[in-house]
């Protein structure tokens, strides 16, 4: 991935009773694409991110539906309700929840450049 096209992103993720917060390089891209969930439910995702640390997704970083995702590089720590908070302070269109998460985690070190967890949110 052309590094021209990344961007620092900070996932708070929760666990336990706190979250935590992971700083990661992503794509970041403005979308609209819809997703069906296995209860059979559409949802509309408007952010397609794409973080290419396979090696590290629940190692090194975490993430998982329903956690907070800000489009940039940012150190608050301990928060209550981060998408709320987060939003109030950072802005709607930088902060989004997440919908889906997708791994692309081919086993051919020909192809390992495409390995990604493709995660999208709103």
């Amino acid at each position: 991935m052309d590094k021209d096209l990344l961007q620092d992103i900070t996932i708070y993720h929760k666990e336990d009773n706190k979250y935590v917060r992971y700083p990661e390089v992503a794509s970041v891209r403005n979308t609209s694409i819809r997703n069906r969930n296995n209860t059979g439910t559409n949802d509309t995702d408007t952010v397609l991110i794409r973080i290419f640390d396979t090696k590290g997704y629940n190692d090194t970083w975490k993430c998982q539906k329903g956690d907070t995702i800000v489009l940039m590089d940012v150190s608050d720590e301990t928060i209550d309700a981060p998408l709320t908070e987060l939003r109030n302070k950072y802005g709607k269109e930088y902060v989004c929840q997440v919908n889906s998460i997708d791994i692309f985690d081919f086993s051919d070190e020909n192809i390992i450049e495409l390995n990604h967890i493709k995660i999208g949110a709103k």
